[in-house]
């Protein structure tokens, strides 16, 4: 029977033997993660079936891709020298993986995580992190080449630009404005008034100047701390986060919210900022490591 290229496989034993005497039984879950987790224990180079044909012999490195594609599964058979019949994949790497245990020394556990693109397990220090995503070496150029073109990656923070963050900060002036309306007008109604002293309101100004600062700071500071958007980024589907995606703290919150009295003493400028940042971050941002993306 011949393979890839009419290479004839004298010395195999028979793949139709195998197929017709191997028992049906269920399929593992994930042989991607038997793969990698043993990926240091198993020993190559492989012949697998694919239909009739038996075609090989493939390195680690081509098997894993075939796994990731799919092409392999733990139904599979394989063969390799030394073997004296054909064997499911999912019970070779097994096999593998118990001579691996036994010819080696107990080691530390190795932390793994799985890739955002592959969805495949490997080792932590093998892969690359980007933001709240872990890349493993493979699918490296593709995620690369996907951030450069700016297709939209798993795990990539989707940055707000800077009119729908216009947008936002009008919905809270509004909302705050309103606000202050029905606190104040009441109170000027209430305010004593004297015909032999007529700057007597003059007392009640510090109450009204503490209130203007005063409402806009607790409604920013709580909302964002709490919910890590203001109404007006609710409405526009926004969220305040840390660089890597994490929620805001109180304490953030409270030093954004006078970080953006620099924005606004500049004539603004620390907020128009937002248009020309690859990230779409304003002063009070980059002061406070944050960045508001769509939710």
């Amino acid at each position: 029977m011949s393979g890839l290229n009419g290479f004839r496989f004298k010395a195999h034993p028979s793949l139709a033997a195998a197929k017709a005497t191997r028992v049906q039984r269920p399929e593992p879950v994930d042989i991607a993660h038997y793969f990698n987790q043993n990926l240091k224990v198993i020993v190559m180079n492989l012949y697998y079936a694919e239909g009739d044909q038996q075609v090989g012999p493939v390195g680690k490195a081509e098997l894993q891709s075939l796994i990731r594609a799919k092409k392999l599964n733990a139904r599979t058979l394989v063969w390799q020298s030394g073997m004296e019949n054909w064997q499911e994949l999912g019970a070779f790497i097994r096999s593998q993986t118990g001579k691996g245990e036994q010819a080696t020394s107990p080691a530390a556990p190795v932390k793994q995580a799985h890739c955002s693109e592959c969805g495949l397990r490997f080792a932590e220090d093998e892969m690359i992190r980007f933001q709240e995503s872990r890349i493993c070496a493979a699918c490296k150029p593709l995620f690369v080449q996907k951030i450069k073109e700016g297709v939209p990656v798993a795990g990539a923070l989707n940055y707000a630009g800077f009119w729908i963050r216009f947008g936002a900060i009008a919905i809270d002036a509004f909302i705050l404005w309103i606000a202050t309306f029905l606190l104040f007008i009441p109170l000027g109604i209430l305010m004593p008034t004297s015909e032999d002293n007529p700057f007597v309101f003059l007392s009640f100004m510090p109450l009204f100047i503490i209130g203007q600062y005063a409402i806009p700071a607790v409604y920013d500071i709580w909302f964002v701390g709490k919910y890590g958007a203001t109404p007006g980024k609710m409405a526009c589907k926004l969220k305040v986060v840390v660089e890597d995606g994490s929620q805001v703290t109180y304490l953030r919150a409270l030093g954004r919210h006078f970080a953006k009295w620099i924005s606004s003493i500049i004539l603004a400028i620390g907020f128009i900022m937002a248009a020309f940042d690859d990230q779409k971050r304003t002063l009070h941002d980059r002061i406070c490591e944050t960045r508001v993306v769509r939710n």
